[in-house]
């Protein structure tokens, strides 16, 4: 019987995540022509580098599944200006404490000269959301 349980859940398991449509983080430079956004995207499993996006460039995704066993978290820090003198250590995506997983979750997060902007829906304006900190 214990046997039974185990198969169920662990079925159940892969067959969720399998029909679960990936999470994704979306970030835009929006600076201005010329300036770049640095940034380095790391999560509780993988870290993605430092990566650099262009004024207007195509958005970097960064698409996953939640954790089940654990809080599934990304956490960026952005860096702009000529000598990456502005900053902000920002946590761009985090499940919090639940028992299934996420679906198909977006998180927008657009970096302009005056702040960084945020949104959970593709087809809602970013608002204003962290002022850029100074070295």
């Amino acid at each position: 019987m214990k046997h039974l349980v185990l198969f169920i859940l662990v079925t159940t398991y892969f067959m969720l995540h399998e029909a679960c449509e990936k999470n994704r983080v979306i970030l835009h430079n929006e600076l201005g022509p010329g300036r770049l956004l640095n940034f380095r995207c790391v999560s509780n499993k993988d870290d993605l580098g430092i990566q650099t996006l262009a004024f207007n460039a195509t958005p970097y995704v960064i698409a996953f599944h939640d954790d089940l066993l654990y809080v599934t978290t990304w956490r960026c820090l952005l860096r702009q200006g000529v000598n990456m003198e502005y900053f902000y250590r920002v946590e761009v995506y985090s499940t919090g404490q639940r028992f299934l997983p996420r679906c198909g979750e977006i998180r927008v997060w657009t970096a302009k000269l005056d702040g960084i902007y945020f949104s959970r829906h593709l087809d809602t304006p970013p608002v204003l959301a962290l002022r850029w900190n100074k070295k």
